[in-house]
């Protein structure tokens, strides 16, 4: 198993470090320091900081980069999204190679759709997705989130339906306690397709309006059973890359929770 973590959360996306803004160059030499060696990218951050600036700060710190996400909405049937997805997706391949990133992330489509109609074209789009990767390095990845896929049986469902065409899965173990789901439970059925994970823990979770919510926690500090969740993956010699997701954390939280994470990966 190899730890990783997302560029994300309040301190290092932008890059800052006890109040002071530092390069993406000395973040990521931060982070392999701590012991990291990988790291999740966002397009986002490539808009934003330049992809040779990203690839460049790579190079130098030693991290590598596990896996791309490719933002774009997969169920919009509208033209202008339908198009704008269709170039999002073929960037964010290119933008993949580039980084050396094995996995691409598909995001966006998730929390802004519901339904059984959007959940079968969710499903089209996708495989339309993976005929791009068909014959090339990167593996193409989706995670649980939003209304639309947030359970284990929704996981499994995709993955059964598009497993043969070689798409896999990202199960996020915070993302389930969000949505109230036994996380034991569906890391277990999503293992099977299980390229990457996403590691979260969640202090507490309240519903309003029917919509969950949830205050995320210090790795190991909450709710969410992780050591159970790593006890899973050990027994079972999963071999991917676990990236936890910074929240709110501050530079002591981010410490300890990668603390923990290198703990639990062993």
């Amino acid at each position: 198993m190899t730890s990783g973590i997302m560029w994300y959360g309040k301190q290092i996306s932008p890059p800052t470090w006890d109040g002071q803004d530092i390069t993406v160059a000395e973040l990521f030499v931060r982070l392999r320091e701590m012991g990291l060696e990988t790291v999740d990218i966002f397009g986002r951050t490539i808009d934003e900081h330049g992809l040779d600036t990203v690839e460049a700060a790579l190079d130098e710190s030693g991290l590598s980069c596990a896996c791309y996400y490719i933002g774009a909405d997969l169920v919009a049937d509208d033209a202008e999204t339908v198009q704008a997805t269709d170039e999002a997706c073929v960037v964010g391949i290119e933008r993949a190679q580039t980084l050396g990133a094995p996995i691409c992330f598909s995001c966006g489509s998730q929390h802004s759709h519901r339904g059984e109609a959007d959940f079968q074209r969710y499903i089209e789009r996708l495989g339309e997705k993976l005929q791009l990767f068909k014959d090339i390095e990167q593996t193409l990845v989706i995670e649980n989130a939003g209304h639309l896929l947030h359970t284990g049986d929704d996981m499994v469902r995709i993955a059964e339906a598009l497993g043969d065409e070689g798409l896999r899965l990202c199960p996020d173990t915070g993302n389930f306690t969000l949505w109230g789901v036994d996380e034991i439970d569906a890391v277990t059925r999503c293992l099977p397709w299980t390229a990457h994970m996403h590691i979260k823990d969640y202090a507490e979770r309240w519903e309003e309006d029917g919509n969950p919510r949830g205050k995320e926690a210090v790795l190991g500090q909450g709710i969410t059973p992780v050591t159970e969740v790593f006890e899973i993956l050990h027994n079972a010699d999963w071999e991917g890359v676990a990236a936890w997701e910074p929240g709110p954390q501050d530079e002591e939280g981010i410490t300890d929770s990668v603390r923990e994470l290198m703990r639990l990966i062993g």
